[in-house]
């Protein structure tokens, strides 16, 4: 028989644990035996990352391996919620919110990256604000700052009422909270009648008037305009009308006096005693 001619084969090593330390080879082109290592996304190679296989069927180092990437604790934010941090290792995500009142600025959500950096970068939480409230007619309003919790308080001008809440409050979802108010004129109570007397006006808002007047035979006693104040009570009590009265008559020598209603319109008459002329007019 015809025997085979041998040939030369490289030396063999150990095949490398790729699988165990999540190792990925590649062999260098025009060099018998040498392997080049290197490491999945999230993995960082320590140890020699170029091995040889010596004609001692052994490799001239150790095999590395390939640790999984790992962060710094994420920093917790100012007013934000507290964080939970699942592990700090390649793929790890973070979850960031605010506490009420603030609105958060940048993703909410941070990943661990294959280069052991947490990626976007870390959000902030800014105060929120509401828009300028709104002017009512009629009335004022003093902002007390546009933030969360922030008040806007309202006033009437004088004359007018204000009908609603006067305090409203920025709330956590950036409007004002409380229902924006509004001023009604100021009303006085409607003028009281009085005996004998009459009275006229326009309008019993602040500021107007109302005249009383009395009847014929009656004298007006006490204050006959009264004013609407701011309030929405009158300056002055309701004047009164007084029955006109005349005081007695005076007698007249050898003469007397007819009539004993002293009451305006009634009338009284001089007579003479006989033997006497009346001179002037009889009846007053």
């Amino acid at each position: 028989d015809k025997k085979q001619i041998p040939t030369c084969m490289p030396s063999k090593c150990l095949d490398p644990p790729l699988h165990e330390n999540h190792l990925v080879l590649k062999e260098i082109p025009n060099e018998v035996g040498v392997v080049r290592f290197s490491c999945k996304d999230g993995h960082v190679l320590e140890g020699s990352s170029v091995l040889k296989c010596l004609p001692s069927q052994q490799w001239n180092d150790s095999f590395p391996i390939c640790k999984l990437v790992f962060c710094s604790s994420p920093p917790e934010l100012t007013y934000g919620e507290p964080i939970f941090v699942p592990s700090l290792y390649f793929g790890s995500t973070v979850k960031y919110t605010c506490v009420d009142g603030f609105l958060l600025k940048g993703d909410s959500v941070i990943t661990c990256n294959a280069s052991g950096m947490w990626s976007p970068n870390f959000p902030n939480c800014s105060p929120i604000e509401c828009q300028q409230p709104e002017e009512i007619l009629n009335g004022i309003v003093d902002v007390q700052g546009l933030t969360f919790l922030s008040a806007a308080l309202y006033t009437c001008k004088p004359g007018y009422e204000l009908i609603g809440n006067s305090t409203l409050i920025c709330g956590a979802d950036g409007y004002w909270q409380g229902g924006k108010p509004i001023c009604k004129p100021i009303r006085c109570s409607k003028a009281k009648e009085i005996p004998n007397g009459r009275y006229s006006f326009q309008s019993l808002h602040y500021g107007q008037t109302i005249t009383y007047t009395c009847n014929r035979g009656f004298r007006l006693q006490g204050q006959n305009v009264l004013t609407c104040l701011e309030t929405g009570e009158w300056n002055s009590n309701p004047p009164s009308c007084m029955e006109i009265t005349c005081d007695p008559p005076q007698g007249i020598d050898n003469g007397f006096v007819e009539g004993a209603d002293y009451s305006y319109g009634a009338m009284i008459i001089y007579s003479c005693m006989p033997g006497f002329q009346l001179v002037g007019f009889a009846m007053q």
